[in-house]
């Protein structure tokens, strides 16, 4: 049965967006555990023994946001933590979308009745590896220990 994936009529192009924008989300995730574990210890051992989706993740990260007294510190982490959970919504909707075929005949994932173009999903792409380095930058600059 090896090869049957070759049946499957995708575009190298369309697969290496998908693919580059899952391993962007990839990243992006795990900025925000690393940002999460500095604004509470251990978080991160949690991820795996309580099976945490993305989406939880995002919201206990703006939870944990939203908890810090430093009104400067907050500030400048709050934007990035509901981008991050905006972004889980993105991604969801491409990596769940639902095949089918454009009015090109070419296979295409689609979210609400609109096709995801290689376009849309290299600017969920950006938007994913932007996001990633601001969560790096919390980890790192924001939420450093001193």
């Amino acid at each position: 049965m090896q090869k049957q994936r070759d049946r499957i009529q995708l575009e190298d192009d369309y697969a290496h967006a998908i693919g580059q924008a899952a391993y962007c989300f990839a990243i992006c995730e795990w900025n925000a555990v690393w940002s999460a574990e500095r604004l509470q210890t251990g978080y991160i051992k949690t991820i795996e023994s309580k099976r945490k989706t993305a989406g939880v993740i995002a919201n206990e990260l703006v939870g944990l946001v939203h908890a810090i007294g430093d009104p400067s510190l907050k500030a400048a982490c709050l934007p990035t933590a509901i981008e991050f959970q905006r972004l889980v919504r993105d991604r969801n909707e491409l990596l769940h979308g639902k095949p089918g075929t454009a009015s090109n005949g070419d296979q295409r994932l689609f979210r609400r009745g609109t096709e995801w173009t290689i376009s849309d999903i290299e600017t969920l792409s950006d938007e994913l590896a932007t996001c990633s380095i601001r969560l790096n930058e919390m980890v790192h600059k924001h939420l450093s220990t001193p």
